[in-house]
């Protein structure tokens, strides 16, 4: 009696639970839930070259809205008339709350500490006091002792975080274009095997470290920086504008 009460037990409480599982399962369509996995993040930053006067025309008047689209849909018409140049672009993936990193670059390995130029410890006088041998040539020059390495080129590092509503993104970024320019000479050394000089390499630097919080799918101004002239110093008569927009993208549930 007590064995057949058990399995009666036991079968109402699998029936059950087999009840609860096909409830739930139709409570949760793919329709009623369009992103079964984590949200991903396409991040794309622009770096758009005009004059400083067509920056200062496009600026004026009040701005109170995170949406710059027909500040990009007016810059775009530059770039369209010849009148502004789109420097570079760069896009990255993530999911919503990793790191991610896209590079398009050129390693420039350089050395950053030299030993000094020396005499050898020993040199061979001539014989019965003669004068010593001509010492010509065997100066060592200054010897590399380290190296370090920099990145030219184009670097992107994002991590996006998408908001509950999946409407807005709050995004922490560094964009950066990295320029060689050439080296310095700090001191010079030149003798019969050829130039040793002691030098040092030069780079300019278009860089954004932000963080800011957009809506999905609108593009946003977030820094007018001077680009390098002729010379390599910042040339005034020109901005580089810095778009940034982030796209929602997600995996559709099947």
């Amino acid at each position: 009696m007590k064995t057949a009460l058990r399995r009666a037990l036991a079968a109402g409480l699998l029936l059950a639970t087999a009840t609860l599982v096909h409830a739930q399962q139709t409570a949760r369509k793919p329709a009623d839930i369009p992103w079964e996995n984590p949200k991903m993040v396409r991040v794309q930053v622009e770096f758009i070259d005009l004059a400083h006067e067509q920056l200062t025309a496009l600026m004026f008047g009040e701005r109170k809205s995170t949406d710059d689209t027909e500040l990009r849909k007016q810059v775009g018409e530059l770039v369209a008339q010849n009148k502004a140049t789109v420097v570079e672009t760069m896009i990255c993936l993530a999911t919503s709350g990793q790191k991610a990193t896209t590079e398009s670059i050129k390693e420039f390995i350089y050395a950053t500490e030299y030993e000094p130029a020396e005499l050898p410890n020993n040199i061979q006088t001539g014989a019965s006091g003669d004068k010593a041998a001509p010492v010509e040539g065997l100066a060592t020059g200054p010897t590399p002792s380290a190296w370090d390495t920099r990145n030219t080129g184009s670097t992107l590092e994002v991590e996006p975080a998408v908001a509950a509503d999946g409407k807005s993104v709050s995004l922490r970024f560094v964009p950066e274009i990295v320029y060689h320019l050439g080296e310095h000479v700090w001191s010079e050394w030149r003798d019969f095997r050829g130039n040793a000089d002691i030098k040092m390499p030069m780079f300019y630097t278009l860089r954004l470290n932000s963080a800011v919080t957009t809506l999905a799918g609108q593009p946003l101004l977030v820094a007018a920086l001077s680009p390098k002239g002729q010379d390599g110093t910042p040339d005034r008569t020109r901005k580089v504008m810095v778009f940034v927009r982030c796209d929602v993208l997600g995996v559709p549930a099947k």
